[in-house]
């Protein structure tokens, strides 16, 4: 690069770093502008956030029935140290550790229910009071 491509390039950055820290950037280049209300984007980031952890938790889960039920024995072997049968595993034995392990598992599904559901009554409360919906 030559002497004065590097002397252009650092005032450039120090005027956009100049702008940012004086706040004078235009409301369009900081936010994007949208014609939806907060309630709506909330509702629909909750919902897709809840949703998504808790397919994300059941995929898991049910993969990790499925390897335990496909590479476990069916009679403990407590020179391994599966002496624990495995639960939703219909008779496959395990650890102690892995037994919980799937048990945390399940309860992985509770706060994602509580964050899609959150989403959903932001969605039906404020579609109930909309005045066009008054019958």
């Amino acid at each position: 690069m030559t002497p004065s491509c590097v002397g252009i390039r650092q005032t450039a950055y120090r005027t956009f770093y100049q702008m940012l820290a004086s706040g004078s950037l235009p409301y369009d280049c900081v936010m994007v502008p949208s014609s939806r209300e907060p309630w709506k984007i909330w509702a629909n980031v909750l919902l897709f956030i809840g949703f998504g952890g808790f397919l994300a938790a059941s995929l898991w889960q049910f993969g990790l029935i499925g390897y335990y039920s496909s590479k476990r024995p069916r009679e403990p072997l407590p020179e391994r140290g599966w002496t624990e049968p495995l639960r939703w595993t219909h008779g496959y034995y395990g650890s102690h550790a892995e037994n919980e392990q799937l048990l945390q598992l399940f309860n992985w599904h509770i706060p994602f229910f509580v964050v899609a559901g959150a989403g959903f009554a932001i969605r039906k409360l404020h579609e109930k009071n909309e005045p066009w919906r008054a019958k």
